[in-house]
């Protein structure tokens, strides 16, 4: 089983390619695409993408300290 992280633009506007998971290196189990649409990584958790930006995530978990 496999995936495929599709290309995107990084938070530093770095283009980045497509991949496949999991990416020589990783462990076996890193088959899903996980992470954010600017920052993406193979993981073994197929819940673990998120269509926002990091940096949005990132706000919103810090409105939990106010």
């Amino acid at each position: 089983m496999s995936a495929e992280c599709s290309s995107y633009y990084s938070a530093d506007g770095l283009f980045v390619d497509a991949f496949s998971c999991p990416k020589p290196g990783n462990a076996a189990a890193a088959v899903y695409c996980c992470g954010f649409n600017d920052v993406k990584y193979c993981c073994d958790d197929p819940n673990s993408f998120f269509p926002y930006e990091y940096g949005y995530m990132w706000w919103l978990s810090n409105l939990t300290d106010l």
